[in-house]
């Protein structure tokens, strides 16, 4: 890097320090939701489905009874956390063997358990640094400038502070890519082993990471099909021991994850169960909405509701400095890097959103199904940027400073925001508990129902964590509400109890007994059909 740009460096390193504190402060803030509480659940050892039979129609439940649930027990059990874990086979088990061990060390706690997400998304950083050196090697300042923008991407901040695996795999999935390239450039025995590893990492991360693999597929079997279009003149096309390399090193990847592949084989009945969800159908103009928004994530993120201006324009604002990097790529770079860029960024996304429109599913609205195509983002903005920080002409430089800062301030104001909060987006099952459990215990002996349902535990586990350690919580047997018999018996044990409907369905509402009154509790700091306060009749 020349002399005059060192400027570059220390712009990017104060990036990082802003985004490392942003990773590390206030982790205990935000909402413990749904997801995470289930985290808590698995790492303590303990089976979702065995929980569930064990709380559900139990009036007198408390949220300290199912705190306790999300706490080690007194005598920690590897093997019962093993077993808990391969009850849901779509989330595999090394961030969740790591939270334990760190329970067992430090005690469990939101705090600890979201900082092993921190830790990943602090050593994803570092891994871009050299992502970015691996494919512009003559170009140290273009992997600083990726380095700055990756520390204050909202997204990475987001999953730098959730309590799930998503930050590991952004790890797995930048070591992927980096030995791919060094792989393809070296062909040397330990740099294809070194690619099987980083790959054993990433499917450890999702198995999402067959995005990431059908990219890799598209830009070598590119590169070696068509050597005159896509490679220099200088280049010959791939070797038969190249493939053969290739092959090899995506078999080593996948062997080392195969304790949980026979995880899958032996639970792919439950597999499917618990990933039902994304196959229900969507309309896909709502889908839509989404696809634009996961690249601006990258970028800026005040949690703007869908209705909002911002969820049109913004995104494509993104999407076009994408698509002017990409195009500065192909015209300046080597077309391994820019076929390399353009396979990773674009395979992913279109073989979600297309596999939707085939199956009328729902995969492409999820932020982080895309993390094998945005973790690439920062590198298709960052040559543009550079090249115009270096041009000869005033206009281009002022261009490049005023992009480089404009970028780098809105993800550091998003950061702030999201890290000021107590909710956003991504809590999507338990967004406004926070604020729910706030009203309820300003209520004298609150008691709360929730009809069964996929997320009832999950809400309940993380009330839990906000509640009075004494306010009941009655996960219902059934969708519908219980037999009149059992509401007055719960109200002649308790006449002084508040009864509530936490998120009811229409079931519930429609099956409330004659004469009760429901009514919506409004606050506005959550939806009235959050909480509905439920009154019996007046007794004669």
């Amino acid at each position: 890097m020349a002399k005059g740009w060192v400027w570059v460096r220390w712009v990017a390193i104060a990036a990082v320090t802003i985004g490392l504190v942003l990773r590390f402060a206030h982790l205990d803030r935000k909402v413990y939701w749904h997801d995470e509480a289930y985290t808590s659940l698995r790492v303590a050892g303990y089976v979702g489905p065995a929980v569930e039979e064990a709380v559900r129609d139990r009036p007198d439940l408390t949220a300290a009874d199912l705190l306790r649930y999300q706490q080690l027990p007194p005598e920690p059990s590897l093997s019962d956390s093993w077993l808990a874990l391969t009850n849901n086979p779509e989330h595999p088990p090394l961030y969740y063997l790591l939270a334990h061990g760190w329970g067992r060390l430090f005690g469990a706690s939101i705090w600890g358990y979201r900082a092993i997400a921190a830790v990943f998304g602090a050593i994803a950083i570092a891994v871009m640094y050299w992502l970015g050196r691996q494919l512009f090697p003559a170009s140290p300042a273009i992997a600083w400038v990726a380095v700055a923008l990756l520390a204050v991407a909202p997204v990475q901040l987001i999953y730098s502070q959730e309590a799930r695996e998503y930050t590991l795999w952004t790890v797995g999935l930048l070591l992927a890519h980096g030995t791919l390239v060094r792989a393809m450039a070296r062909n040397t025995v330990s740099a294809w082993v070194a690619y099987g590893l980083a790959l054993g990492l990433a499917w450890y991360g999702s198995l999402m990471t067959v995005l990431l693999g059908l990219s890799h597929v598209a830009y070598v079997a590119l590169s070696h099909l068509s050597p005159m279009a896509w490679l220099k003149s200088d280049q010959k096309p791939l070797s038969l021991k190249t493939w053969a390399a290739f092959v090899l090193a995506n078999g080593l990847g996948l062997g080392l994850f195969t304790p949980w592949l026979w995880v899958i084989v032996r639970q792919w009945a439950r597999l499917r169960t618990v990933t039902a969800w994304a196959n229900e159908p969507r309309p896909l103009e709502y889908l839509a909405q989404f696809w634009g928004l996961h690249y601006s994530s990258m970028v800026v993120d005040f949690n703007a509701p869908l209705s909002h201006p911002f969820t049109l324009f913004g995104p494509a604002l993104v999407l076009l400095v994408m698509g002017l990097g990409l195009g500065h790529i192909w015209r300046t770079q080597p077309r391994s890097v820019a076929l390399f860029l353009s396979c990773g960024l674009l395979v992913p996304p279109l073989v979600l959103i297309g596999g939707d429109i085939v199956r009328g599913s729902q995969f492409s609205g999820t932020t982080r199904y895309f993390f094998p195509s945005l973790v690439l983002l920062p590198l298709a903005i960052a040559p543009l940027i550079t090249h115009w920080l270096t041009a000869s002409q005033r206009r281009s430089k002022a261009l490049g400073v005023t992009l480089l800062a404009l970028l780098l301030a809105v993800g550091m104001a998003s950061g702030v925001a999201n890290n000021r909060a107590l909710t956003w987006w991504n809590k999507t099952v338990g967004y406004s508990n926070i604020h729910v459990a706030t009203y309820l215990n300003q209520v004298s002996n609150p008691r709360v129902l929730l009809g069964a349902n996929g997320i009832a535990m999950g809400e309940a586990l993380s009330l839990s964590h906000y509640l009075q350690p004494n306010t009941a919580l009655w996960l219902l047997p059934e969708p519908g509400m219980p037999a009149l018999a059992s509401l007055q018996a719960v109200l002649e044990a308790q006449p002084q109890a508040t009864l509530f409907l936490l998120k009811p369905s229409s079931t519930l509402l429609d099956t409330v007994p004659p004469g009760w009154q429901t009514t919506p509790i409004e606050t506005g700091q959550f939806a009235p059909s959050d909480l509905v306060q439920l009154t019996p009749p007046p007794t004669s």
